[in-house]
């Protein structure tokens, strides 16, 4: 089994995103909201807002490819 875990299991309420859908091209969008599975709490789903046009869309998790964490305080 692989010690490192996938990219999407790490993005949180906003962080900034490479998104990329199946044969669509690549874009960046922040994470306004995470959706868990039935199963489990990592994120399946995410809802972002699309950066190039400010569309709001649900994306899978799963085509997340780049993350860039947001600098919200930890408490």
């Amino acid at each position: 089994m692989n010690s490192v875990s996938p990219l999407f299991l790490a993005v949180r309420v906003g962080d900034v995103v490479a998104v990329a859908p199946p044969r669509q091209q690549v874009f960046l969008a922040q994470v306004i909201c995470c959706e868990g599975g039935a199963r489990t709490a990592e994120p399946s789903l995410l809802q972002v807002l699309r950066e190039d046009d400010l569309a709001v869309i649900t994306v899978n998790a799963d085509w997340v490819i780049d993350r860039l964490p947001s600098k919200q305080p930890v408490d």
